[in-house]
């Protein structure tokens, strides 16, 4: 438990396994109080026991109401992750999801160390796991000291084998069952205790309602745009008897409303032990469409083998040949499985990115969907492939470049000139701006528009990745630079990123000590992940990114001075939406069209009123803020048309306070005119005098 905590959390003592106190925080030992003033704790695995002091219980872990109509589900994770590190320190979490009807699981957010022999999977079933267990007894599971003799569970030995040695697994409870599990590792035995328990159970108790209410939001969301891929298919298509035909324009669908860069479906022989693909949109491979092709060792065996969906870096060598999809700009990918009604899988919809959003959870869920869709509409017929032979597509594919960035007025068009210009040298780039303002999109832009656009495009946020996790993940390890980690070690972002772009977000979060070390990697142009004895060299595009005043760091030693102007060579200030004009109204009236195609719901549009009332609002968390304003407006518009009441409360008492504050103005410059003639000021603006008198004192100016 991190400090700051512990100062809040109630008095107690922890009994060890021979009922001694072994550890006693806020009561001395002459403290008289009766049995009926103790909370007992214990919980299986455990083989202590806590007793706790009744008071201030229920001011443990106070949080506001995270379940917020409006609010993404990805802030509401991300709200509950936060406040998880805030909690406790690890070396590895995870957050999953559970679906009790279904019996799957999906891991909402992992970070730390990876587990020995663990593939990253998605909607996979319960098994006898520790999983299942809590999903069954619906109670917390701790095991301070992680040896081979207090092994359990399947997993329990690949845990071991990775070096963790305390074990602290916490089930998220709502309406009367287990809708998800917070799961925490240490390298270090003893490290979790039950008073660690108790905070996590009264965090996850705080949170349930809302990650319950998110994972409806998001399976809603998945279901809508699969079937605003269908039916926009459908209506696309004059007919739809040509099953090849219909299956290319899906997978154009798809690939268009998912924003990847390419979408494939392709026919599973698991017996024959081949892939034939039938269907493709966007960047091409060098693979004949119709085909039959050995799976050999390729990255979607490992989706055969947890019969789930699959998803994960190009560079992670555990999954296999990446061969057909490196060198062509690429950085993740994503595998759904096709099952037919006996549940074998027999064919596969991948999606490849060029950043790793092919590797979130937004990308299962709707190829969860997407599968389950294509999976019906495959059992009906298979398409004819005797031929070999495809038609060509008609539809060119966009360039890639800036033209996801929205916004037309001169401030943000000089900022897209000038970024655009200098993608195309190896120059590292800084870039500087508001929370919110999109400095990752002008990154992933000027990846796609450099020479290195072919290779990955790797996202270090410094702020969310806790300190102790952080130099691993960067710079990666060797087997046996420390007690656990995966054989074999495993490559850190920098090395992910070789011959492509480095994304450094929030650079001004990093600790000197890392600073250093990154600065050696910038001037030497190699890595030395922990535990090796030798550098290894790498060719890295360096984009950075901060919201703080690095210049003002530097001055107070916060940050390195060399490091600054490594970084700095050329800087980019991305503008905040309070000064970017009518880009406000264009980036809205795109939310609200995205907003339309994914919900299925009828497009809205801003009033006039509701225009100006955006127009005057300082938006301090720019674009991020404007989104959470247009999904309110959204959801609550009972018309197509967005007024001034739909907006969320707090800009509806602005709009108020902007109205009263220009009346007042106006009346004053009239008293002026008038020169304090009430009674002819009275009769101009059409009011008796005794009603003029009654607007000048509500409006202070009586």
């Amino acid at each position: 438990m991190k400090p700051e905590l512990l100062k809040k959390f109630p008095r107690f003592l922890r009994y060890d396994s021979e009922d001694k106190i072994e550890f006693a925080w806020g009561i001395d030992n002459d403290l008289k109080v009766g049995q009926e003033m103790f909370e007992h704790y214990h919980i299986p695995g455990s083989i202590k026991r806590l007793e706790l002091l009744k008071e201030d219980l229920d001011q443990l872990f106070l949080v506001e109401n995270l379940a917020n109509y409006a609010t993404a589900p990805q802030e509401i994770i991300d709200a509950i992750v936060e406040r998880v590190k805030q909690a406790v320190q690890f070396e590895r979490f995870d957050l999953v999801r559970v679906n009790r009807s279904l019996r799957h699981f999906n891991f909402e957010y992992s970070i730390g160390v990876d587990v020995e022999g663990v593939i990253r999977t998605a909607y996979k079933g319960i098994s006898e796991s520790s999983l299942g267990w809590i999903f069954n007894n619906e109670q917390s599971y701790l095991v301070e000291n992680f040896t081979p003799e207090t092994h359990r569970f399947s997993e329990d030995s690949q845990l071991y084998q990775t070096g963790f040695r305390s074990v602290l697994r916490v089930p998220i409870i709502f309406n009367h069952g287990v809708i998800g599990v917070i799961l925490l590792a240490s390298m270090e035995p003893e490290h979790y205790q039950l008073e660690d328990a108790f905070l996590l159970q009264k965090l996850s108790q705080s949170v349930a309602q809302a990650f319950f209410h998110a994972g409806v939001q998001q399976e809603q969301e998945y279901n809508t745009l699969a079937s605003s891929t269908l039916l926009q298919t459908v209506v696309s298509m004059n007919r739809v008897g040509d099953r090849t035909e219909f299956l290319n324009a899906y997978c154009q669908t798809l690939q268009q409303l998912a924003k990847t860069d390419r979408v494939g479906l392709f026919l599973v022989d698991d017996e024959k032990d081949e892939y034939c693909y039938i269907a493709e949109a966007g960047k091409k491979l060098a693979i004949a469409v119709g085909e039959w092709l050995p799976i050999s060792n390729l990255p979607f065996r490992e989706m055969l083998k947890s019969q789930s969906i699959v998803a994960f870096n190009l560079a992670d060598p555990r999954y296999g040949n990446m061969d057909e999809l490196l060198g062509r700009g690429f950085t993740a990918a994503l595998y759904a499985p096709i099952k037919n009604s006996q549940g074998r899988i027999k064919a596969c919809l991948g999606t490849a990115t060029a950043d790793e959003s092919a590797m979130s959870n937004g990308m299962a869920g709707l190829f969860k969907v997407a599968s389950e869709q294509l999976s019906f509409i495959m059992m009906q017929s298979t398409p004819d492939i005797a031929d070999n032979k495809k038609t060509e597509q008609t539809t060119l594919v966009k360039p890639e470049g800036f033209e996801e960035i929205i916004g037309s007025s001169k401030t943000m068009q000089d900022t897209i000139q000038k970024a655009a210009t200098v993608s195309h040298y190896e120059f590292p780039i800084l870039l500087l701006g508001e929370t919110g303002t999109g400095k990752e999109l002008f990154a992933k832009a000027i990846h796609r528009s450099s020479a290195v656009s072919k290779g990955p495009f790797i996202v270090v946020n410094s702020a969310a990745i806790p300190d102790n996790l952080l130099e691993s993940e960067l710079f990666g390890y060797k087997e046996g630079a420390f007690t656990g980690g995966l054989k074999g070690g495993k490559k850190g972002k920098i090395l992910l990123a070789h011959g492509g772009t480095l994304f450094l977000d929030e650079i001004g979060e990093l600790s000197l000590e890392l600073q250093a070390k990154l600065l050696r990697v910038i001037q030497e142009k190699e890595v030395e992940p922990l535990g090796s004895e030798k550098p290894i060299p790498i060719e890295v595009r360096i984009i950075s990114a901060t919201h703080r005043n690095l210049k003002e760091m530097v001055k107070n030693h916060e940050f390195r001075e060399d490091l600054y102007y490594r970084l700095n060579s050329i800087e980019i200030k991305i503008p905040p939406l309070k000064e970017r004009g009518q880009d406000i109204i264009e980036l809205a009236d795109n939310m609200l069209q995205d907003l339309s195609r994914r919900n299925g719901k009828r497009t809205k549009r801003l009033s006039s009123e509701a225009i100006q009332a955006l127009l005057d609002c300082d938006c301090p968390g720019n674009v991020r803020q404007l989104q959470n304003i247009i999904n309110w407006a959204f959801a609550f518009a009972d018309s197509d048309v967005i007024k001034i009441e739909d907006l969320p409360p707090e800009m509806q008492i602005k709009v108020r306070e902007n109205e009263e504050e220009s009346e007042v103005e106006e009346l004053a410059r009239l008293l002026e005119e008038f020169k304090g003639n009430k009674t002819a000021l009275a009769n101009y603006l059409g009011i008796t005098r005794t009603g003029l008198w009654k607007k000048l004192k509500r409006l202070g100016l009586q």
